[in-house]
């Protein structure tokens, strides 16, 4: 088992391990807590549901816990999901002294982080995360939700009051989640100083199912801890943890059902051939082929530009990537015909269709 603290203005920790669950007891917000209030998806509530409820009945057996389940997938990151789930707290008597358990996803995550944000104007929460993908989104406390026009427009920084997350909980994923966990990871080995990306370049899916998770997901979620414990509200360097996300966010809000790390996969592609980093680049398209990706229907050059045009890093009405340059990290506008060039030779690469 490892575990550190996140150490910002409140301080929380995050427990690594197989067998995690068992140590609820060891985060003080479920000691403190009146009531429990688990949000999760249907997915994570047929499979691991029993789970959760037996390690809380070991820790406190006679708190009252009230389950709120959602359908699984983005399109339930919603205002109207989150307008339902707040309703929803009030009618089951929830106060400021309840706690708060996101388990499942990202999806989960930032749903019922930002539930906890805002119900009562701040509620305390903890993440326990189901997926490889969560390692990331779990820590650092950015919360919120998606709008038709674009993904992660509203939302908040929030810190968790702990992170637990149980590596056996990861044994019922599907490939399609171990893919997309695996991008992140390899983002946050892009970002390591020194790099861990290029060990992990020319891996096949069962090779990184048989990775020492508890060693790898420790590494990626302290190159985030060491951006966020410096920048916490993404005033200056933490915008570099969307290293790969400009293009992708813009594909992944393009193409319904392609997974988050998958879209950020193809959007290292991109950001690799704007750094002019061509052997990079052509080595993540082998590995998005190699991990069995299912490419989208490719859209224009033009619909992408578009959600490119509405990212949160943009200033002055000019796009802005987030690129490694000389060893360092930028931030960098980019002009149109730039991005367009870009955009050819990431379909060149992939064969896009």
């Amino acid at each position: 088992m490892i575990e550190f603290d996140i150490r910002l203005k409140t301080s929380y920790p995050v427990l690594i391990g197989n067998g995690a669950l068992a140590r609820l007891s060891h985060l003080s917000a479920l000691n403190e807590a009146d009531r429990i209030w688990v949000i999760t998806d249907e997915t994570v509530h047929h499979l691991q549901m029993d789970r959760l409820q037996d390690a809380l009945a070991d820790v406190s057996p006679s708190i009252d816990v009230h389950i709120s389940t959602v359908a699984p997938g983005e399109h339930s990151k919603s205002l109207a999901v989150y307008g339902a789930l707040l309703e929803e707290g009030v009618r089951y008597g929830m106060t400021r002294h309840s706690l708060i358990l996101a388990f499942g996803g990202g999806m989960i995550g930032d749903l019922a982080g930002f539930v906890a944000a805002t119900f009562l104007r701040g509620i305390p929460f903890i993440q326990i995360p189901t997926t490889l993908l969560a390692h990331d989104s779990s820590v650092g406390g950015k919360v919120g939700l998606n709008l038709s026009l674009g993904k992660n427009l509203v939302g908040a920084f929030y810190q968790p009051s702990g992170v637990l997350y149980d590596l056996t909980l990861l044994q019922t994923l599907p490939d399609r989640e171990w893919r997309s966990g695996f991008f992140e990871l390899v983002k946050h080995g892009f970002l390591a100083r020194p790099s861990f990306a290029d060990s992990l370049l020319d891996i096949s899916l069962d090779a990184v199912k048989g990775l020492d998770l508890e060693d790898w997901l420790a590494r990626g979620i302290n190159v985030k801890r060491d951006i966020v414990e410096q920048d916490e509200t993404e005033q200056g360097m933490r915008a570099f943890l969307n290293y790969g996300h400009t293009f992708g966010h813009a594909v992944e809000y393009a193409s319904p059902g392609l997974s988050h790390g998958e879209a950020v996969g193809i959007g290292l592609v991109f950001v690799k051939f704007l750094e002019g980093n061509d052997g990079q680049a052509k080595q993540l398209g082998q590995l998005l082929h190699r991990l069995g990706t299912e490419l989208p229907d490719r859209q224009s050059f033009e619909t992408y530009f578009e959600l490119m045009r509405r990212d949160k890093k943009n200033h002055q009405a000019t796009i802005r990537f987030v690129l490694e340059k000389e060893g360092r990290f930028i931030l960098e506008a980019i002009s149109e015909e730039r991005l367009r060039q870009a955009f050819n030779q990431t379909v060149r690469c992939l064969e896009w269709a």
